[in-house]
C-alpha cells in the first residue's frame, strides 16, 4: 500500500483579491433554495470567485450544463491568465474555522493518491467512501473536471485520532506563516489558513499515512468524480507519466472525527410533487414500521402540511435509513414525484411548508460509530449524514493545477 496523503501545490487568490467574495459554499448545499443562491450572486457580481468556477447543484437542469461547463473552464484559465492566484508549493494547509456557534473546527488541506482510493462498498484500502453514490450527480462533475485546468476542494476527509495528537498539535505552534484570515459570506463564520512545510509537514505527512483507515465524510461525490476521471485518462500513460501527472491526486481537508467542534447532522428527505398516500404506503410496507412513536428509531414527518410521526424498530440506524430510501425510490419511479437531500433542520421546515410535498426529518448519526459501522457493515446509504449544518460546509478556497 501506498502514500495516501501529501503535500501540494496549493493556489490561492492574490492579496488583492476580496475574500469573502472569492469563498463560496460547497455546490451541493441548499439545493432547493435557490434564494440562497441569488443572494450569494448578488454579492459575488463580476469579482473574482470560486462561484464562477462552480456549478451549485440548485441551478441543475435550469441551466446547459455542457455550456455551463466550458464557461467554468474558460474562467479557470481566464483567471490563470490574469495572476489572479499566488502559488504555496509543497505545502500542507492548517485551517481554523470559527463556526457560527463559536466552536473552532480544525483540518489540513493536502492531496489524496486516487490510485489508493477504493470507491467499492467492500473497499479494503485504507481510504474509504463512508456512503453509497448517487449516480446521477456524478456526469456533471466528472464533465466539469475533465476538462478544467483546476481543481477546488469540498471533500472532507475523517482520521480517528482520539487522542488528538495529530491536526489538533498544530493549533499550538507559533511558527507557522498566516496565510488568510477573514470573515465568511452569508454569517459562516471566520477562516484562518496557516502554512505548513519543512519537517512539520513530513512529520505530519508521516502521522497521516500511518493510520489503518481514513474515511471520506463529505465530498463522496466529488471524490468519485474525480476518481473515475483519473481512471479514465490515465490507461494511455506511461508509469512515468500516471506517477507525475497532477489529475493523479485531488486536493482535500482531513479532520478529526473526535474535533470538538464536529456534528454529524442527518441529512433529511423530501418528496416534492407527490400524488397518492404515500405515507400509508410506507407504513405498509415492512414490519418493521409502525404509526406513531415507539421503541426504535422515530421519523416526523409531515405530509402535505400535516405532521407525524413513524417508528422503525429492530434495525440499525443505516438499515432505518436504507428502508426509507429504498421505498421512496420505489415510489416515485411508480407514482412520480421528485426527492431532494436536505441539509439543516429550519431549511425543511421551510420547504415542508410547500404544497404538494412529503418531507422526513431523518435519526441521528453518532459520530462514535461512524468508523465502526464501516468496518463492519461497509458504506451507509446515499446521503445518510453530514458534517455539521449546512451552513457550516466547507467553502471552496484552495486550488490546484490539475492539468
Amino acid at each position: 500500500m501506498g502514500q495516501v496523503f501529501h503535500k501540494a501545490s496549493i493556489l490561492l487568490p492574490q492579496e488583492s483579491v476580496d475574500m469573502q467574495k472569492w469563498a463560496v459554499i460547497a455546490c451541493d448545499q441548499f439545493t432547493s433554495d435557490l434564494a440562497f443562491w441569488a443572494r450569494v450572486q448578488e454579492k459575488v457580481g463580476d469579482a473574482p470567485s470560486t462561484l464562477h468556477m462552480i456549478l451549485p447543484e440548485a441551478w441543475l437542469g435550469q441551466v446547459d450544463e455542457p455550456a455551463y461547463a466550458r464557461q467554468v473552464n474558460e474562467t479557470m484559465a481566464r483567471y490563470l491568465e490574469e495572476d489572479v492566484f499566488q502559488e504555496i508549493p509543497a505545502s500542507f494547509i492548517y485551517v481554523e474555522r470559527l463556526l457560527r456557534n463559536g466552536k473552532l473546527r480544525r483540518g489540513i488541506v493536502g492531496a489524496i493518491d486516487l490510485d489508493e482510493y477504493d470507491t467499492s462498498a467492500a473497499s479494503n484500502s485504507v481510504l474509504r467512501g463512508s456512503e453509497r453514490i448517487i449516480a446521477s450527480r456524478l456526469p456533471s462533475r466528472v464533465q466539469i473536471r475533465h476538462t478544467a485546468p483546476l481543481e477546488m476542494p469540498h471533500v472532507l476527509l475523517l482520521i480517528d485520532d482520539p487522542a488528538c495528537s495529530i491536526v489538533e498539535q498544530l493549533g499550538e505552534r507559533d511558527d507557522l506563516e498566516c496565510l488568510y484570515d477573514f470573515d465568511l459570506m452569508e454569517d459562516a463564520g471566520h477562516l484562518t489558513g496557516y502554512r505548513v512545510t519543512g519537517e512539520a509537514a513530513d512529520q505530519l505527512a508521516a502521522a497521516i499515512n500511518g493510520l489503518d483507515i481514513i474515511l471520506v465524510g463529505d465530498g463522496n461525490h466529488s471524490l468519485v468524480a474525480a476518481k473515475m476521471d483519473w481512471d479514465a485518462i490515465k490507461g494511455d500513460m506511461s508509469e512515468e507519466e500516471r506517477q507525475n501527472h497532477p489529475a493523479r491526486y485531488a486536493l482535500v481537508e482531513l479532520g478529526n472525527v473526535h474535533d470538538r467542534s464536529l456534528e454529524i447532522e442527518p441529512i433529511h428527505r423530501i418528496v416534492f410533487d407527490v400524488t397518492g398516500d404515500l405515507i400509508g404506503a410506507f407504513a405498509a410496507s415492512s414490519p418493521h414500521v409502525s404509526m406513531g412513536a415507539g421503541d426504535g428509531y422515530q421519523i416526523h414527518f409531515t405530509d402535505r402540511g400535516k405532521p407525524g410521526v413513524f417508528t422503525i424498530s429492530g434495525l440499525t440506524v443505516g438499515e432505518t435509513i436504507d428502508l426509507l430510501q429504498v421505498f421512496l425510490d420505489q415510489y416515485v419511479t411508480e407514482h412520480g414525484g421528485e426527492i431532494d437531500y436536505i441539509h439543516g433542520d429550519e431549511e425543511l421546515r421551510t420547504l415542508s411548508e410547500q404544497g404538494g410535498s412529503v418531507s422526513f426529518l431523518m435519526p441521528t448519526i453518532e459520530k462514535s460509530a461512524l468508523f465502526t459501522s464501516v468496518l463492519q457493515g461497509g458504506v451507509f446509504p446515499k446521503k445518510s449524514f453530514s458534517m455539521g449544518d449546512g451552513a457550516d460546509k466547507r467553502h471552496y478556497l484552495e486550488c490546484r493545477k490539475i492539468k
